[in-house]
């Protein structure tokens, strides 16, 4: 499967000649959505409130997890607009088979699992709320995908505003 990556010419030439690509933090990206379908059941005993839940959670993975976003599309002219440098940059296609973003070992959302979910509403599938020590331990000993944790990976970096549908993104 081959994604693409719009950048600068200056970015696209630096990734080719380091054969290195650029992963964002969660708090850099640009779509009002990031991270805001995370929800949490709360249980009776808990005395944590779930606004502080669902901030420290998007704190703890935006510090744990770099996010590498790409598209499905090489020639949209609005991608070409607001990520190819107005029209003056680059796309360089990505065999992500080849350069292992689809395993599942060294991934926690591998590329053939990564297409982002456009909605207009945020979505409301709460997530279970364990303790505080598992609060601030998110993203300390997770480095490969696992079934467990995908529905939180998803919420947190998987739904965008159908605003952004054009990006055929997938991350």
């Amino acid at each position: 499967m081959i994604l693409y990556k719009y950048a600068s010419f200056y970015a696209v030439q630096k990734i080719i000649e380091s054969s290195t690509l650029g992963f964002s933090c969660l708090e850099d990206l640009n779509d009002p959505f990031e991270a805001k379908a995370l929800r949490f059941s709360q249980d009776n005993e808990s005395s944590i409130s779930e606004s502080i839940v669902i901030n420290a959670y998007r704190n703890r993975l935006s510090r744990n997890f770099g996010i590498l976003s790409l598209t499905r599309q090489p020639l949209n002219p609005l991608m070409w607009a607001h990520y190819g440098d107005s029209h003056t940059g680059a796309v360089v296609g990505i065999d992500v088979k080849k350069v292992k973003l689809v395993c599942e070992k060294t991934s926690v959302i591998p590329a053939q699992y990564g297409e982002i979910i456009y909605t207009q509403t945020k979505p409301y599938s709460p997530l279970h709320q364990s303790t505080s020590e598992k609060l601030m331990s998110v993203g300390e000993e997770i480095e490969s995908f696992n079934n467990h944790d995908f529905e939180l990976f998803k919420q947190a970096f998987l739904y965008k505003s159908t605003t952004w549908a054009y990006e055929e993104e997938a991350r």
